[in-house]
């Protein structure tokens, strides 16, 4: 493998991450957080001239379907590392601050935030807070900071008391979305002159069953998806507003839903707003983000939903929906009359195998056993091939029953032909074999990594078998809330386990494959 044009690579993805974060930067800015500015304004200079650094040690030659993945595996870590220090520098742990970074780019949802201010919004820890880095350097910024502009929104924001963390909170989301879609489809997007690069990045971090992209060139592919996203992005924000939610809010929850993620600004999540007109609009977007933003495009650019709701793998996510809801329904033990035992389920099992991780109520932790079988089964599974969420995939898992079907049949017959298809396409052997071996292979890591939790964490009686299996099922399929101590965060789990939760959500978003490519030395071979 030539490194140097992996470094090349990696330095340009750290300078676009340096600027992303000058827009936490701002939203701190104007709502009076002298410490959030300090610690974005800091994570931006280390980013940026990190980048500056890699590029000139760099080479600019042409990338391999080696250097590709190891851009794309090493690519999100240096994301989760340098998206780490805005936490890092407002006092937040190394190891939280880590989890809470990859949490966001993976879009998973899962959080080690604990506390929250009267209006219900996330917060630090305040003296952790008050000796940051951030803190003690926030007399430098003070005078950067946008004073008496648009001082009644400074005011409203401001209003809870000297801890506000608006900045902090809006990059949880902004992570979320741009981790959603792909950092580095991101890059194939913006930057020029690509060519076969930008194809070898596309096809390297987009892992699965299919690779419909579009359009023959990687980065027309890649600024279609991007649009599409972002045009569900603006009109979810519109809605939520109408609905009632707060401005920043909307924000912060579109960006989060799109990409399947889950971060909320408020520790309660959904519930808080305790709204069915929000609840609707975000399942409604949930769902989309779930499901394939190709047929999406399809959609919209021929205004012609048909070929949309004929797609197979479609038809099979809605029916595992509705199948999902009714267990919970007859067998969740949910509480309250047959609307609102409806809304709770249909909004968790989108949520939940849309591998977003909203929730909008906060007893779903008391529900029978049943129900949490069946949330972790679907969550597992996931959502559509081509869509921003995580799991195994419908279109794997639709595949997978047909190949078992036809061997079953054949035992009967065993002189019959039977194809495997999907719709009016014939599954060919070259897509077969490495769909059968990722899902038996998805389905052992997670075994794995469910008994590597459990040791680390034997000391602990609250760590039984739902939790390792629950937590480290959410983590790897990108969803977030799990059951018992990790229900709504892994405040609680240990150093180590925290760790394993990262490692999950690392593999997870990149669907195994990339990850493991690292450890083998031919990769690293030239």
């Amino acid at each position: 493998m030539r490194s140097r044009i992996v470094l090349s690579i990696l330095g340009t993805l750290l300078k676009i991450l340096g600027v992303l974060m000058l827009v936490p930067g701002i939203v701190s800015t104007i709502c009076d957080e002298p410490a959030g500015v300090a610690a974005f304004a800091l994570a931006s200079m280390l980013a940026i001239s990190t980048g500056i650094l890699l590029r000139r040690f760099g080479s600019d030659e042409d990338l391999g379907n080696k250097e590709a993945f190891a851009v794309v595996a090493l690519g999100w870590l240096f994301a989760a590392f340098f998206g780490a220090l805005p936490f890092i520098f407002q006092g937040v742990g190394f190891v939280d601050a880590l989890f809470e970074s990859i949490s966001g780019f993976s879009a998973t949802g899962a959080t080690i935030l604990t506390e929250k201010n009267l209006q219900g919004y996330y917060i630090l820890n305040s003296t952790m807070a008050d000796q940051s880095l951030a803190s003690n350097l926030a007399g430098v910024f003070a005078g950067a900071v946008a004073a008496n502009l648009t001082q009644s929104y400074v005011n409203y924001y401001a209003s809870s008391g000297p801890h506000t963390y608006y900045g902090l909170l809006f990059w949880r989301s902004l992570s979320q979305l741009v981790g959603g879609m792909g950092i580095i489809l991101l890059y194939v997007a913006i930057l020029p002159h690509l060519g076969v690069a930008g194809r070898q990045l596309f096809k390297a971090e987009v892992v699965g069953p299919t690779k419909d992209t579009i359009t023959p060139r990687a980065k027309q592919t890649a600024r279609i998806l991007w649009g599409v996203y972002l045009f569900f992005v603006g009109v979810m924000i519109v809605l939520l507003i109408a609905a009632g939610m707060p401005i920043f809010d909307s924000f912060c929850t579109a960006f989060s839903a799109l990409a399947t993620g889950g971060f909320s600004p408020r520790a309660d999540s959904i519930a808080f707003y305790s709204s069915a007109a929000i609840d609707i609009v975000v399942t409604l977007f949930v769902f989309l983000g779930a499901t394939s933003f190709t047929l999406h495009y399809h959609a919209l650019y021929s205004r012609n939903i048909r070929g949309w709701l004929r797609d197979p793998e479609l038809k099979f996510f809605v029916l595992i929906l509705g199948a999902a809801t009714a267990t919970l329904i007859l067998f969740g033990g949910i509480e309250g009359d047959p609307l609102t035992q409806l809304r709770f389920a249909a909004f968790q099992v989108v949520s939940f195998m849309g591998t977003c991780g909203f929730v909008n109520t906060l007893t779903y932790d008391s529900w029978s056993t049943a129900a949490k079988l069946a949330l972790i089964i679907i969550m597992l599974i996931g959502g559509c091939a081509g869509s921003t969420s995580g799991g195994i995939k419908v279109a794997r898992l639709q595949i997978v029953l047909k190949y078992a079907y036809n061997e079953l049949f054949q035992l009967l017959h065993p002189r019959a032909f039977l194809p495997v298809r999907v719709g009016k396409d014939t599954v060919g052997e070259d897509v077969l074999r490495p769909i059968l071996f990722y899902s038996f292979f998805y389905l052992g890591v997670w075994l794995a990594l469910s008994l590597m939790l459990a040791m680390v964490s034997s000391g602990d009686s609250r760590v039984d078998l739902m939790v390792v299996s629950s937590g480290v099922a959410s983590c790897m399929s990108g969803v977030g809330p799990a059951f018992g101590i990790v229900a709504f965060d892994w405040a609680q789990i240990s150093l180590l386990g925290k760790l394993i939760g990262f490692f999950c959500m690392y593999i997870g978003r990149l669907e195994l494959l990339p990850v493991f490519l690292l450890f083998i030395p031919e990769l690293w071979r030239k």
